[in-house]
């Protein structure tokens, strides 16, 4: 007789789909046990008969000792009671053919004491559950991470999952090679031991899929475009129906795979899970990009449409169609109650939340509960449990601050430690002796080849249909062949219902072990032809020129500026005031405000009119955003165009939301703010966030356009302050940056209350004289400026100074600014200004923000003694060639 936990998974060998022994009910104690889970006859305390409350044998005391034993002490073991020794240890003990569990049973070690008391005669640390699980989770974290750093400095695109079924591989191969009564065997899963791990493994499982539902939306299929919608329904409809229609062709003498089998494969590999494609488009970094938009649309319609295909067949796989209509009754209830009773909770927990609030921790802990709940109940409908907490998940508002609480707390421990004991454990259910064969045409298994052909017919139906659709919608063949790609991709998910139909014996460990050799060959090769084919690079590949070096005096100036926080509004605002616009010389300026993305899956992007502000707004926080540009636009500068937006994004792929927007309206300026904020009086540094220093860099590498990044110390609209003009000095060694920074400052001395200085830094000893392309263009955009190569004459018309200084070195430059830092309001560099001069020798190695150049970062440092404002430009790096 065996007594184990229903609840708790067995050995890999042994093991069925609920994770415990077979033959085990739900308590998964023994006959006419009671509450305490002992042998017959025990009582509450489950002990042996005649123990008192202690839990020890007769004549015991408190301690809890042998006969004869006081205070820990062993004065003699008798061979008879060998066993309840082995009791006290092990939490487990056998005698004959009975074995009994000590609730709850000892965890970890004595230590050294347990050594010394025992007589060196207790266990090794390993033999205990507590250290059992730490080495295997220590061990899967290693090999996973391993295979993770290992892809990623070969260069190939290989998501995490693929990572950690390669470690469960390897551990798989290891207890194989080694054998049943190995050391390795005994360290990591000793026998007749309950699998800790295993189980562990199976509750981040159900953590991950909660927190998929939590962050999906649903309402997205709505919004969906007319080609992700129709990809998504035929993606999962086609393969389906070819399957059905083979099959039913063929007669029943020459099938090799029963009824119950083949359906189980052909849904599941028609599917196309949000949850995986999800994941992996975020470890490819894709999910920002245009692809991966339709891609999350189409996985989102797929998965709908998958889960009613999965709800109608459960009356056929059901043992009569009563047991199956009721299931589906049962689901259909839980679902109502999830979203009619769950959801309203969740909403009044959130009214009740105070504004800038943590949610409570009693709620977190409730919505926990709730997932076992949902499990076990989806368990007992004989249904895969992780669809429960899959429901109950949906019906959680996403976002903050509920969604994003739960995020934020669950999902990197449980991502990064708990769930690859998940894989793990499934992949050391592997035959990987069945293996042999399973991909050759001459197979002798004919049942372990008809599996084989059935997944790479739907995968090769599934890849036709996911191309013809978009490629029918206009999308370019490449683009096509990628997201074809995307929607045949199987990961976890799938192995996930193979290990729960594997458990329930719906198929055989050969059939599982050949379908877990093509999700692993799936979620390796088809990630590494995804990133051959897709070039992030040329994403935002821009065919005109888009600068303002190139552009008309008289031509239209769009302008992208990006808002991160309140305090970036005013400063922005400022600068489009200073900015020249008139009917022959309009000025269009695009806001965007970026917000991160929280408790979702899928980026967002909203477009708000200014004019219909007034009908209502979608987001409580982007109100001050589009208030104070509406405000600036009605009462300030009408002939200003301005049109808003929000996007809703991760911090990692913001910039691609913002070059999306530049390509797509035809910008010419992007402006960025500086990511340190200064206190009101301009002194002292306030904010230094990191997130947008990298979101600036990450601009300056991929913008179609010109970019500019803004640092304001001090106001840079003088109207409201006095009738004082604004002073804007550029400074201007050469190159292509500040040419852009003059084509800049040209533009605002176009403005009456804009007084405009340009101070061109000349290297002391050297030619005037242009001796290359770029020192001709830079005597071209000077030209108009100068009358005369003699630095001391000083030419001023119409608000505009030009001035040459002759400096030796990069101390000469400093010097020269500190002196003048007072004289300006606002400073225009470009980024590589001074870069490879004279100006700047001796002073590059004290650049802290590369992003800034040498000189645009001397001029933002703490240490410049004024409080001006500074403006760095870079011009568009790159123009593709048709």
């Amino acid at each position: 007789m065996e007594m184990v936990n229903g609840t708790e998974l067995g050995m890999p060998e042994d093991l069925g789909g609920g994770g415990g022994m077979p033959g085990m009910g739900g308590g998964g104690g023994m006959p006419g046990m009671g509450g305490g889970g002992g042998m017959p006859g025990m009582g509450g305390g489950g002990g042996m008969p005649g123990m008192g409350g202690g839990g020890g044998m007769p004549g015991m005391g408190g301690g809890g000792g042998m006969p004869g034993m006081e205070g820990g002490q062993i004065d003699m073991i008798s061979p008879d009671i060998q066993w309840i020794y082995d009791l006290a240890w092990y939490g487990e003990a056998k005698r004959g053919h009975e074995i009994c569990e000590e609730h709850p049973p000892k965890l970890s070690s004595d230590g050294i004491w347990e050594k010394v008391i025992m007589n060196n005669t207790g266990l090794k640390v390993w033999q205990y559950r507590l250290p059992n699980l730490e080495v295997n989770i220590l061990l899967v974290f290693l090999f996973w991470q391993v295979f993770n750093i290992l892809f990623k400095k070969l260069g190939l695109s290989v998501p995490k999952f693929a990572s950690m079924m390669l470690a469960g591989l390897v551990l798989n191969v290891i207890l194989t090679i080694s054998g049943d009564n190995s050391t390795i065997q005994e360290i990591l899963f000793p026998k007749n031991r309950i699998d800790v791990s295993g189980c562990l493994g199976s509750f981040g499982f159900m953590i991950f899929w909660f927190l998929k539902g939590v962050k999906m939306d649903v309402k997205r299929i709505f919004k969906s475009e007319a080609k992700a919608r129709v990809t998504g329904v035929a993606s999962v409809t086609l393969p389906i129906l070819v399957g059905l229609v083979l099959y039913r062709f063929k007669s029943s003498a020459n099938r090799p795979l029963a009824t119950r089998d083949y359906d189980t494969m052909l849904l599941m590999e028609s599917l196309t899970s949000f949850s995986g494609i999800a994941r992996l488009l975020r470890d490819l970094g894709m999910n920002h990009s245009s692809i991966g938009r339709v891609a999350l649309s189409a996985a989102l319609v797929s998965d709908i449409v998958g889960l009613l295909f999965m709800l109608l067949t459960i009356p056929v796989l059901s043992p009569s169609r009563v047991d199956g209509v009721a299931i589906i009754i049962e689901i259909i209830f839980f679902i109502v109650i999830a979203f009619t009773v769950v959801r309203p909770v969740m909403f009044k927990v959130i009214k009740r939340k105070r504004e800038g609030r943590p949610i409570d921790d009693k709620y977190i802990y409730g919505i926990l509960v709730l997932l076992c709940l949902a499990c076990m109940f989806w368990g007992d409908l004989g249904q895969l449990p992780a669809l429960g907490a899959f429901f109950l998940g949906l019906s959680i508002p996403n976002g903050p601050p509920i969604g994003s609480a739960l995020v934020e707390r669950l999902e990197s421990f449980n991502f990064g430690i708990i769930l690859p004991l998940f894989l793990s454990a499934a992949m050391l259910r592997v035959d990987i002796s069945s293996w042999k064969n399973s991909l050759t045409f001459f197979s002798n298994d004919e049942r372990k080849f008809a599996v084989a052909s059935l997944v790479l017919l739907i995968f090769l139906l599934k890849l036709s249909v996911s191309v013809l659709v978009p490629y029918l919608y206009k999308m370019p063949l490449r683009d096509s062949i990628v997201l074809s790609l995307i929607m045949s991709h199987k990961g976890i998910i799938e192995l996930s219902f193979y290990l729960f139909s594997f458990g329930l014996e719906f198929i055989s460990r050969d059939v599982f072990s050949v379908l877990v050799l093509f999700i692993v060959l799936n979620s390796v090769i088809v990630p590494m032809t995804i990133g051959f084919l897709y070039d992030p690079s040329k994403q935002f590949i821009c065919y005109q020129k888009r600068n303002l070096a190139t552009m008309k005096n008289s031509g239209e100036l769009k302008t992208l500026v990006c808002i991160h926080r309140p305090d970036h509004i005013s400063s922005m605002i400022n600068l489009l005031e200073a900015s020249y616009q008139s009917e022959e010389s309009p000025l269009t300026c695009y806001v965007l405000h970026l917000v991160e993305l929280q408790g979702q899956d899928v980026p967002t992007m909203i477009s708000h009119k200014v004019q219909k502000l007034g009908v209502g707004t979608s987001k409580k926080y982007s109100e001050n955003v589009i208030l104070s540009f509406e405000h600036f636009h009605r009462y300030v500068c009408s002939s200003i165009s301005i049109d808003t937006f929000t996007c809703i994004a991760n911090p990692n792929h913001m910039q691609d939301d913002i070059c999306w927007l530049a390509l797509d309206k035809a910008v010419t300026l992007i402006i960025l703010p500086f990511h340190r904020t200064w206190s009101l009086d301009r002194t002292s540094i306030v904010s230094d966030v990191e997130m947008i220093r990298f979101l600036n860099l990450n601009v300056l590498k991929q913008a179609p356009c010109s970019v500019g990044i803004l640092i304001e110390r001090h106001l840079i609209n003088k109207k409201q302050e006095s009738q004082q003009n604004l002073k804007v000095c550029v400074l201007f060694v050469g190159g292509k940056d500040d040419r852009e920074a003059l084509a800049f400052g040209k533009r605002m001395a176009r403005q009456e209350t804009v007084t405009l200085t340009v101070l061109r830094l000349m290297a002391s000893g050297k030619s005037k004289e242009a001796s290359g392309w770029d020192q001709m263009l830079d005597t071209v955009e000077l030209r108009e400026l100068m009358r005369s190569n003699d630095s001391s004459i000083v030419k001023e018309e119409a608000s505009t100074i030009y001035l040459e200084q002759e400096i030796v070195d990069g101390a000469d430059t400093s010097m020269l600014l500190r002196s003048m830092a007072f004289d300006y309001d606002l400073f225009v560099v470009g980024r590589t200004c001074g870069e490879n001069h004279e100006a700047t020798s001796g002073i590059e190695n004290w650049c802290e923000f590369e992003e800034l150049g040498v000189i645009g970062d001397f001029l933002a440092s703490p240490d410049f003694p004024s409080k001006t404002s500074v403006l760095v430009v870079q011009q568009q790096r790159t123009v593709a060639n048709y």
